[in-house]
């Protein structure tokens, strides 16, 4: 009589759990998508997830996520998730990180993760994890879904296309972010229903098994569409000008993490030395009514003015040379184990952080 949780795995050839009980798989996004792919991680032995999103779990989520139930309502995505997945397959090691991409997983994670899979619901965030992977020389799996089914893309090769390489210049230069500060971008409801989540999901998380266990993967994008009932091999190709092809030069590491002060960065660099962010930091409020300015490091946020009650507008900076010294690299943004550009008078440098 079998005993073994995976057992039944082992009876298939070529099959390797103990691959699988060693990887480490970054997630970046816990909505459908990621609820489907990390349960099947999680299910088929996965060793560790670190699974990455902001947002807290909604009630329309509900109908189409496994992993959320009513009484998460309100809680962080990763955070109810990990719960779920721990309950599933005990032994996994889960770590949420209820950030944004940048601000939630460094780029050392990237890199030294056994593959990267992007759940990701915009082209902006989506050309943002391409750059980081490319970067970084990641494999990643990305993913999205339409009404009637969706996409699934591997990029299992460093040397190979990434997910920018299908875009023309126009569609690369998509952003999220409003025009200014103090714009606010209206949320656009967009069609969508469990059993798109669940194919891709599945698709997704298939890949990403196979690999793991060294096996062959499909050349190209699959294109998944239920209303015809096809999937369909697409060819990927490398674009020569697509601006994500850009790895990483020789890389120092730093003995300080996201916990320690921008003070303490600044003493472990050459004295000329300017360390740079991934995504602006605030470094003062400026009220256009009244005059009203202050020094306010932090990430970039709306605030009404003390004296005036108008709403202030954030001054932002990607140098951290004039951060005050106490602050914490966390509370600018910097995830754990990121890499940073320096500036310095003879060129760029880059430095890895610790945890």
């Amino acid at each position: 009589m079998m005993n073994n949780r995976y057992d039944r795995h082992n009876l298939i050839p070529d099959w390797r759990q103990e691959a699988l009980a060693d990887a480490t798989v970054v997630v970046m996004g816990m909505g459908a998508l990621g609820n489907e792919a990390t349960r099947i991680l999680a299910m088929t032995g996965a060793g560790k997830l670190i699974i990455c999103d902001p947002d807290r779990v909604e009630d329309s989520n509900l109908s189409r996520t496994l992993l959320f139930r009513r009484s998460d309502i309100g809680r962080f995505k990763v955070e109810a998730a990990a719960e779920a997945l721990e309950r599933l397959a005990p032994g996994l090691i889960v770590q949420p990180r209820p950030q944004p991409l940048v601000h939630g997983v460094g780029m050392a994670e990237l890199r030294d993760a056994t593959i990267v899979l992007g759940c990701l619901d915009s082209r902006s965030a989506r050309l943002q994890l391409a750059g980081r992977c490319q970067m970084a020389r990641a494999a990643y799996i990305d993913g999205a879904t339409h009404p009637w089914g969706g996409e699934v893309r591997p990029y299992l090769n460093p040397d190979g296309p990434c997910y920018g390489c299908s875009l023309s210049v126009e569609e690369r230069a998509v952003v999220d972010a409003p025009w200014s500060c103090l714009d606010v971008i209206p949320e656009t409801a967009v069609g969508a229903a469990a059993p798109s989540s669940a194919l891709v999901g599945t698709w997704m998380g298939m890949i990403a098994v196979r690999f793991l266990m060294g096996l062959p993967c499909p050349p190209g994008a699959l294109s998944i569409d239920a209303s015809r009932g096809t999937t369909i091999i697409v060819k990927q190709e490398r674009d020569p000008e697509c601006p994500l092809h850009h790895p990483l030069g020789a890389v120092a590491r730093l003995n300080l993490g996201s916990q320690d002060t921008a003070g303490q960065m600044r003493r472990s660099l050459p004295a000329d030395a300017v360390p740079l962010l991934w995504e602006p930091a605030q470094e003062r409020v400026e009220c256009p009514q009244c005059g009203f300015s202050e020094e306010r490091w932090a990430l970039p946020s709306l605030a009404e003015c003390p004296q005036c009650g108008h709403t202030l507008r954030p001054r932002t900076t990607l140098e951290l040379d004039q951060a005050p010294y106490d602050l914490k690299l966390s509370d600018l943004g910097i995830a754990p184990r990121e890499i940073l550009a320096v500036r310095t008078q003879d060129g760029l440098l880059w430095v890895e952080l610790a945890e």
